[in-house]
């Protein structure tokens, strides 16, 4: 049991490692596209933070449970089943694949990104027929966008 409890911690430490390595990648590639760095990004690092390890202590509850489970057939049936945590396991590689996909971004592909939403709102923009509408659709994609950049329904 110790040595899972160990297993785990070594888990946790791994998530925040990646989540630090993101930040630290994501203040680089700032830096190289000569962007003023603000605290939205600390911001949406502590947001990561907060998902991300409500995710893994959902996972260690889980494996708590098929743990337990394990060791109480190996004490009174005498199965041999490796009490290993499986589910934090996958949800820590779940973030290692979307950290380090991240971190392997080029700097350019944000601004690229940008430049299309920018091109696809002027799109829509110029099909409207006239200025009111034209304010209005604009005021609505920008707010979509906002929405699903920060994946809050209370913006």
């Amino acid at each position: 049991m110790i040595v899972c409890g160990c297993i785990i911690l070594l888990f946790y430490i791994v998530a925040l490692g990646l989540i630090f390595a993101d930040l630290w990648a994501g203040v680089r590639k700032a830096k190289q596209r000569g962007e003023y760095r603000t605290s939205e990004g600390l911001k949406k690092t502590v947001g990561k933070i907060n998902k991300y390890f409500a995710m893994h202590f959902a996972m260690t509850l889980v494996d708590a449970v098929q743990i337990s489970l394990f060791y109480m057939l190996y004490r009174e049936y005498n199965y041999d089943i490796p009490m290993l945590p499986v589910f934090t396991l996958i949800g820590v590689l779940y973030e290692a694949f979307v950290e380090i996909k991240s971190i392997t971004e080029p700097a350019n592909i944000k601004e690229k990104k940008l430049q299309e939403d920018f091109r696809r709102l002027l799109q829509h923009a110029l099909s409207e027929a006239t200025f009111r509408e034209l304010i209005t659709k604009v005021i609505e994609e920008s707010k979509y966008k906002t929405q699903e950049e920060y994946g809050n329904d209370d913006i």
